[in-house]
Parts: C-alpha cells; structure tokens; sequence
C-alpha cells in the first residue's frame, strides 16, 4: 500500500499575543488537527473535583496514559488535582497550550472556549452536551478564534503515536498500536467502538469523536489522516445521513492514498450508496465486526494484484465450505494451486504447503485455514506459517484459527490477520480486492486526464 510521507514531531500554537476574533490560526487544515490529535499540552476545565466526574476522569486518563506533554487542570480552587497542579483560570496557565478538554456544559463551556481563543488555545474539546442554541453559539465562538472544535457531545480523542500518547476519553477500554484512524459522532458509538476495536485486537492510530450531528468529512480531519504516517486506513461511523455526496467528494483524495471505511445501512437512506461509494472508493460495511475485518487486512496486507486466491486448510470438509465462500465473493482458484493436509499434520508440514501454494506464481492471495485439536499445537503453527509468509511480502495473506483457546490476532512481522471463521476472513479479503480495482481504477484515471492536460 502506498504509505503516507513521514509526520513532522507535534507542534502547537502560541502565546504570543492574545489572539483577537477573526486572527487567523496560523498553519493549514492538516496542522490545525495537530492541536487536537498531537498536542504538546493539554489543559482540562469543568467538573474536576472528585472521582466520577468527568474532567477528573479524562484528566487521570491522560496521566495515566502517559501523556508526553504538560497538563494543567483548570478549576475554581487552584487545588492540585490527581498529583497534578491545578490552576484558577485559563489566563493563569504558565505556558502555551495546544489544546483544552471541556467537560461543562451549555455557557460554561461556550465561556470556556472563548476564554482559551482569547488565550491563543487553537484546539478545543467539548464533552458536554448543550441545546441548539448553546451549540451554534459554541460554534460560533470557534469560528471567531479559529479553533479547531471538537463537540459538544464528544467522547474525546485519542493518540497512540508512542511521541504523544493522547487518552483524552472516557474510555475504559484502550486499544493497541495500530494503523487504523477512527472517527464517529456519538459518544455512545465511541464507547462500543473503543471496546470493540481493543476485544478484537485491531490496532489504532487515532479516534475522535466529533459530537452529535457534526461532519465526519471535516477538511482538517481528512488533511491529517492523508499526511500522517501512522494512519494506514481510516474508517467513519456516521449516526446520520448527512449529506452523502459531500463526504464522498470530501474523502475521494484520501482514498487514493489509503482505504476509508464507512459503517451505514444499504437502504436508499445509506450514508453512502451506489454510485458515489464507487465514484469515491469508499468501502462500504455494515456492521463493527466487518468493518474491523477489513480494516486488519487493509492496513498490513499488500493490494493484491488479481483475483486469484489460494487456499490452504487442514481440514478438507471446511476448506471445501471456504473455497465455496470465496467463489460466491468472486474469487478464482486456479486448478491444482489449493492444498489439503491431514488435520494431524505438524507445524512445519502446514508450512511447507503454504510455502508451495505461493511460490507457485499462479495465486494473488493466499488463506491458511487452520483446526487446532488436541493431536497439533495451534501456537506452533502459527509461528511456522509467520516465518513463511514473512519471507513473501508482496503477497497479499489471511489466516483462519479456529478449535484454539489461544488469543491470536495477528502474526508475523507483517502482521498478518488472523480470523476466527473463514467467512469473515474471506469478506476482508474481498474489501480488500475491491478496493485494488478501485486503486488501480483511479489510478489510471488520473493518468489519463494528466495526459490529456485537464484537472
């Protein structure tokens, strides 16, 4: 997969000279979602006092985490809050500071943000929930400083670039390291994707939860996830329609660059549908489950050059069921390419039929169905079939472990994806050849109109 150009070390804003309404932010879009994502200080305002409220969770959460900034707890008292020293104002902060959690409502918070874009604060977080007309005044207030706003009705973001180590949420749950960007609108969509993602063990880059109603397709988000490295594949979780054909125009240039997943239904209300998902190349999914499936092999595997698929099982009956799955998906099976070993077979015996179906030179892909029984050892297996495909990097791979108590969800230094059930496995597999088509689709494309000297 083409891979984004190197990300610069987080940079914030400045104190020099309060900004003034209708100041420009200096930086583009892309930088302005650095104050949220990458900041090199936070400041935390609103419900501090004790366990249970929610300045005070975010503000442990961002200790805890091990926040490489400075934090400052903001707060009528001053009082230090968890070991951390406290302040009575955003005025009295000592130095610049790149972001600001709110966790109040209504004209607190409204009187919050404008506080801190009086102070040069470029990134504000808005955990509570206000009505309509609060909200248009929040908004209105950010427009003025030029603050990159997130909320109300946020969740929080979160980073796991290892520079910045980012838990601005009220998350209980954190997933590991990984390439996938996530972004939704309601906190409570937040909640059972943050679990969702960290049970299933599909590494995250960053989240953000934008709040209720507000646009997902937001200039500033897609220009940081299209520059950041660390973001291999981003998936959105819309809880409204929105305007489709926005977003779609909106994401196309990322999606040139790096797959973009979108959860909705597939009715004539879907947030993408039909045409525009094509047009754009957005990968459509409707459910957590697949869109997590697919974003695991979208973010470690190689676009696979065809649709040949090579399947390799110790199991006859359920590779038989696999290769039927995958022809309904639109795959094809060269014949005499797939191979079955007996269901005792050792690790090293497994391997080797792997090795053989993709040395062939007559397979795009490859899938290793492995039963685990009492008379095998599954960990073995998989450590044998790591050191296998390692050695074939431009081969795009899946594997399926099932009968195993062992947790494993990826393998080998490539991070190879490892599936519970072949059906899933294999509809991963097929986001991800679509999605090449698409690729190489827009590719050419581009060429086309280049050489024919239009835009």
């Amino acid at each position: 997969m083409t891979m984004a150009t190197t990300l610069s070390p987080p940079t914030g804003g400045t104190r020099a000279g309060r900004r003034t309404p209708g100041t420009r932010a200096s930086g583009a879009p892309a930088r302005s979602l650095k104050h949220l994502l990458a900041p090199r200080s936070v400041a935390v305002t609103g419900a501090l006092q004790q366990h249970g409220l929610a300045g005070y969770e975010v503000l442990r959460a961002l200790r805890d985490y091990g926040f490489r900034g400075r934090l400052y707890p903001v707060h009528e008292s001053g009082r230090p809050v968890c070991g951390i020293p406290g302040h009575r104002t955003i005025a009295e902060l000592p130095a610049a500071t790149d972001l600001i959690v709110v966790a109040a409502g209504g004209g607190q918070a409204t009187d919050a943000v404008r506080e801190a874009g009086r102070c040069g604060i470029a990134g504000a977080v808005v955990l509570g929930v206000a009505d309509t007309q609060e909200n248009r005044e929040l908004e209105q207030v950010a427009r003025d400083y030029r603050i990159s706003l997130v909320g109300p009705g946020s969740f929080g973001v979160f980073n796991t670039d290892p520079r910045v180590r980012l838990d601005a949420t009220l998350s209980r749950a954190r997933p590991p390291r990984g390439g996938l960007a996530l972004a939704c609108q309601s906190s409570a969509v937040g909640v059972a994707l943050l679990e969702h993602v960290t049970r299933n063990g599909c590494g995250v880059a960053s989240f953000v939860s934008v709040g209720d109603g507000r646009d997902l397709g937001d200039a500033g988000s897609i220009a940081y996830w299209y520059h950041d490295a660390h973001t291999r594949a981003v998936a959105l979780f819309p809880d409204t329609p929105g305007d489709p054909q926005r977003l779609a125009a909106a994401v196309e240039p990322l999606s040139q660059r790096k797959p973009v997943l979108v959860v909705g239904g597939t009715g004539p209300d879907s947030i993408i549908a039909g045409s525009m998902e094509a047009d754009s190349g957005i990968i459509h999914t409707s459910s957590l489950d697949e869109v997590t499936d697919a974003a695991r092999m979208l973010v470690s595997q190689p676009l696979p050059a065809g649709n040949r698929l090579g399947i390799v099982g110790n199991a006859g009956a359920l590779t038989a069921v696999a290769a039927n799955t995958a022809l309904a998906h639109g795959f094809v099976m060269p014949s005499g390419v797939g191979a079955d070993v007996d269901i005792e077979a050792g690790a090293a015996e497994i391997a080797a039929a792997v090795d053989t179906v993709a040395g062939t030179g007559q397979v795009d892909m490859v899938l290793a169905l492995v039963v685990g029984t009492r008379a095998n050892c599954p960990a073995a297996i998989m450590t044998a079939l790591a050191h296998t495909l390692d050695r074939r990097p431009g081969l795009t791979a899946a594997v399926v472990l099932a009968g195993s108590p062992d947790d494993i969800h990826r393998v080998g230094i490539r991070d190879i994806p490892v599936y519970r059930q072949q059906d899933r496995a294999i509809r991963a597999l097929a986001h991800t050849h679509r999605y090449a088509i698409w690729r190489r689709s827009s590719a050419h494309d581009n060429l086309r109109r280049l050489r024919a000297g239009r835009p």
